[in-house]
């Protein structure tokens, strides 16, 4: 089916008129200057559905906030804090 096209003049004449049309048929509306189609009006939704949908986070990255941000903002972890933490585990292991 072909859209529903209207002048640039009809347009701006009608512009009420054709707002209503567009959120009423969600169909778009193209409008033409020269006889050429210049510009299309849709409603909102019509408008939404062309947008990319959001990527759902996979697995890692919605976890990564919990993993990571538990210690963010914390004023008993400073560098000696981490320091002494790692000396714990640092290996005496030496290859040789």
């Amino acid at each position: 089916m072909q859209p529903k096209t209207v002048s640039a003049t009809d347009a701006k004449n009608r512009f009420g008129g054709v707002l209503r049309e567009v959120n009423q048929t969600d169909e778009p509306i193209v409008v033409e200057r020269d006889g050429k189609p210049v510009a299309v009006i849709l409603s909102m939704e019509a408008y939404e559905r062309l947008l990319p949908k959001e990527r759902p986070l996979t697995l890692k990255e919605s976890q990564a906030p919990y993993a990571f941000g538990l210690w963010a903002n914390r004023d008993d972890i400073d560098e000696e804090w981490l320091a002494n933490g790692r000396s714990r585990w640092e290996s005496s292991w030496r290859d040789e």
